[in-house]
């Protein structure tokens, strides 16, 4: 399993990288599930004119967040039963940011387990600290407290869909920055999405995020 929480705080105005049975089951190998997970993730022509689209660049902490995630929520290393993995571009516009990413698993059980394990207790405290230390990392002259997490109410996808929002406060000596990080995993078969939707101040725009979990849940389910 693996989240987003990589939100690039300097463009945000803070401190300081589709599918059914048949498509994804066995058969295509990592090539055929990297092209799969590619048609999933969000793109600059998902947003409306006016957001900016970088490509995503992996940086060497991420990976050892999510085997950090997964191993708070009892799951290996996501290392050992992934298939393909394919981020989605880096968008943003103004104070607000949206980036998603696209895995297929080896099999459907390890799909299944992941999907779990989000829709568990554990998953908002888990998540919660990573994304605290994230912004840490980034942030370092300010103090980073975590204040609420709440389930998201989103339209159910696949196998099944997740919501979470989390909100934090980064206190700097002159000011307060409030972020909101709503987090959305949809699963279907082998295959998972998962897409983060930063914006400081106030909620990422209800309307927005609804078409783009919407894209991406239509995606994974109805290819």
């Amino acid at each position: 399993m693996v989240v987003v929480l990589g939100v690039a705080l300097a463009a945000c105005g803070g401190g300081g990288g589709s599918t059914d049975d048949a498509s994804i089951g066995p058969g295509p190998g990592a090539a055929g599930d990297t092209a799969t997970a590619r048609t999933i993730v969000l793109q600059q022509v998902d947003l409306p004119a006016g957001w900016r689209g970088v490509a995503h660049t992996e940086d060497p902490t991420e990976r050892a967040r999510a085997a950090q995630i997964n191993a708070c929520l009892g799951r290996p290393d996501p290392e050992t039963y992934r298939s393909a993995i394919v981020y989605g571009a880096d968008l943003s516009m103004g104070r607000s940011q949206v980036s998603s990413i696209s895995t297929v698993l080896k099999t459907v059980d390890d799909a299944k387990a992941d999907l779990a394990s989000v829709r568990s207790p554990m998953y908002p405290d888990c998540v919660g600290a990573a994304l605290r230390q994230d912004l840490q990392r980034q942030a370092a002259d300010a103090k980073v407290d975590l204040i609420g997490a709440e389930n998201l109410p989103v339209e159910s996808f696949g196998d099944g869909s997740v919501g979470l929002r989390l909100t934090a406060n980064l206190v700097y000596a002159d000011h307060t920055d409030k972020l909101f990080a709503d987090l959305v995993y949809i699963s279907k078969d082998r295959a998972t999405v998962s897409a983060t939707f930063f914006s400081f101040d106030q909620p990422f725009p209800g309307t927005l995020e609804q078409s783009l979990i919407s894209r991406i849940g239509n995606r994974i389910a109805h290819p």
